[in-house]
């Protein structure tokens, strides 16, 4: 990584990344919970159809 510098030789400073404007930032917090929630149920979905399947399927063991 190379640091820019000014004519004086000095590192020049770069602008901190802006906070998203307005309700951005709670909209982007709120997307992370919820992808973070369905993946869990779909994780919990799977370990139950493995372990139980009669509770998904009224035909388990007809299969």
């Amino acid at each position: 990584m190379t640091a820019q510098l000014t004519r004086e030789g000095t590192p020049a400073r770069t602008a901190q990344p802006a906070a998203p404007a307005g309700r951005g930032w709670l909209r982007e917090g709120w997307h992370r919970i919820h992808l973070a929630i369905q993946e869990m149920n779909h994780a919990s979905r799977l370990v139950v159809e493995l372990q139980a399947p009669w509770g998904v399927d009224k035909h388990w063991h007809r299969r």
